[in-house]
């Protein structure tokens, strides 16, 4: 969520404090709109997270004293910071308090009856967030009021715990929760995902998604917008990470489509959604599949590796000599003697590969995709596509999109 701010002056305060907790802060007037897209983003489900749907959050926002901060705790061990002044309301977080011990989910699940079907999901959730002390979001709190022109007229945290009817009860009966064979084919199908991006195989992971979401759900993760999305993208990372992608590529990948996904919004188009996720997916698998099958000495790799992660920049290869601590010759002699290809060669190739994958995927306009793979003359990019595809860019999507 980011943040909305209704005084331009507080807009660097507001950015000081969201890097230095390292979690969402939101300053806004449009207290119904906020509320909304905190439980699009953030909320796990209604029905196992009702504290942090809208819905809970817009009656305590609007019994909550003013001037006051809050924090509400709830029982999946999930906590956000809220206060309210003259038109405006405060959001801090989510966050948590405690890291995830061994058999701390195990004992949440158990706790408050939520079948344990729902425990890989609920780590990779709970894992998202930043650990974060109360006493630091209360400073934070207490700095906007202060420089909004208020003050904190409690002094101190007032911390909500979300409990007994915040939970939706029959989690622990039968009618509520789908079939044991249902629960199960489920969680299969979420590590047939897994392992197939594990292996980069996108067409193995889009299937298991395509059978999962034909599925009863008991948690509508795949459907919700935003978080399902979002979710997917936390597996995604996980699983490649276990196939063997560096944590640098994975991070980068991560990075670029948690930017994205924030550009393309809480869109409740399923088709916009699925393009989306499945755009992703291919993206971790193909980089999975060639990380797997490059032989390359690990001076070759690394150069590989920048330029996969930068491919829309202009590359150098006195540049990329220098970042590595090799002299130029020396960085292009080997680069040829593992690749067959110069440099420049290879960035070309990989240049007119993503934009191929670009215009079968996606409606862009082929400006703009060569913009985004790093041509930024649209007539020399078609020449050069040309020439390694046999077709102009045009005549290749309309070939591979019907």
């Amino acid at each position: 969520m980011s943040p909305a701010t209704p005084d331009g002056p507080l807009d660097p305060i507001v950015g000081a404090l969201t890097e230095v907790l390292s979690c969402p802060i939101t300053l806004t007037t449009d207290v119904p709109g906020a509320l909304s897209a905190f439980e699009a983003e953030h909320c796990l489900g209604p029905r196992i997270q009702p504290a942090f749907t809208a819905a809970a959050l817009r009656e305590f926002v609007r019994e909550m004293a003013p001037q006051v901060v809050h924090e509400i705790r709830e029982p999946l061990g999930m906590a956000v910071t809220m206060a309210r002044w003259d038109d405006r309301l405060l959001i801090i977080g989510p966050y948590t308090h405690e890291p995830m011990y061994p058999g701390a989910g195990e004992e949440v699940m158990s706790r408050l009856g939520i079948p344990m079907v729902h425990l890989r999901l609920y780590k990779l959730y709970r894992t998202r967030y930043p650990i974060v002390d109360a006493a630091y979001v209360h400073r934070a709190a207490a700095s906007l009021l202060k420089a909004s022109g208020s003050e904190d007229l409690l002094g101190s945290l007032h911390q909500i715990k979300a409990e007994g009817g915040t939970i939706a009860p029959g989690y622990g009966e039968t009618p509520q929760s789908a079939s044991f064979s249902v629960i199960e084919e489920r969680y299969r199908l979420e590590q047939e995902f897994m392992d197939a991006v594990a292996d980069g195989s996108a067409d193995a992971a889009l299937a298991a998604l395509q059978r999962l979401a034909g599925m009863p759900q008991t948690i509508s993760y795949l459907t919700t917008p935003f978080l399902g999305t979002t979710i997917l993208r936390i597996m995604a990372r996980v699983a490649a990470q276990r196939g063997g992608l560096p944590a640098v590529t994975i991070d980068a990948i991560s990075q670029e489509y948690a930017q994205r996904l924030h550009r393309v919004g809480h869109t409740t188009d399923p088709r916009r959604t699925v393009g989306f996720t499945s755009e992703m997916v291919t993206d971790f698998c193909r980089h999975v599949r060639r990380h797997r099958q490059r032989t390359y000495p690990p001076l070759v790799r690394k150069v590989t590796d920048e330029i996969d992660l930068h491919l829309s920049h202009r590359v150098s290869t006195p540049e990329l000599a220098e970042r590595l601590g090799v002299s130029t010759s020396t960085l292009a002699r080997r680069f040829k003697e593992a690749t067959g290809m110069t440099v420049a060669d290879y960035v070309a190739r990989q240049r007119t590969e993503r934009a191929a994958r670009l215009l079968s995927t996606t409606s862009q306009s082929v400006r703009d995709i060569a913009l985004f793979v790093g041509y930024d003359d649209a007539n020399y990019f078609v020449k050069v596509f040309r020439a390694a595809y046999g077709v102009t860019p045009t005549a290749y999507r309309d070939a591979h999109t019907r």
